[in-house]
């Protein structure tokens, strides 16, 4: 007598044998090739649908903290270019500050 394939359910764990037809035609989604019962696959289906409208709402989650890094990150190139400008007028104004006080000092 030949060996039967079996595989483990998805869900439980439980050795199967699936179905020989789902398994010849692998481009069509089905239950059998999973599942050892039909409760077991609507169990795995909606889990799977769960977990995947979860990371949807992660992502969207994600790109909400990536836009407020950039706004902040925005917001010190600002805050930088602000400071160099202000750094650079009063470095200014030392030099003119120092060349008055040697034109009276000469």
């Amino acid at each position: 007598m030949a060996n039967k394939k079996m595989i483990p359910c998805r869900v439980c764990s439980k050795l199967f044998e699936p179905c020989i037809i789902c398994q010849a035609n692998n481009d069509i989604f089905r239950w059998r090739n999973f599942a050892c019962s039909r409760e077991c696959a609507e169990k795995y289906i909606s889990e799977t649908i769960t977990y995947r409208n979860s990371s949807k709402e992660d992502k969207n989650s994600n790109s909400n903290v990536i836009e407020n890094v950039s706004s902040t990150v925005e917001n010190i190139v600002k805050n930088h270019t602000t400071k160099k400008k202000y750094n650079k007028k009063k470095t200014e104004n030392n030099v003119e500050t120092i060349n008055e006080e040697r034109e009276q000092i000469d």
